[in-house]
């Protein structure tokens, strides 16, 4: 589709854009690129009403001494480090 450019811009027929209501225009090189954002429906999560009751794992689980130290290799990898 050939569209005319005014001292406006480009009037874009909303046939085309659906029921979207916002659209994001890329230049890249001689081109430019339109996409249409698609409306997000946000749904809410079904809480729990009845409150948790503490100590419900209690003596089910075991953590061994040395849990929370963390290897030197492993920390050197999150910090983009080689050995």
């Amino acid at each position: 589709m050939k569209l005319k450019v005014t001292e406006q811009g480009v009037f874009i027929p909303k046939e085309l854009l659906g029921d979207s209501q916002e659209v994001e225009v890329i230049q890249e090189e001689e081109k430019l690129v339109m996409k249409i954002k698609k409306d997000k429906k946000v749904e809410l999560l079904k809480t729990n009403l009845n409150p948790r009751k503490p100590g419900y794992w209690r003596g089910k689980v075991k953590m061994t001494d040395d849990f929370d130290i963390l290897p030197d290799s492993i920390q050197n990898s999150f910090m983009g480090l080689t050995e």
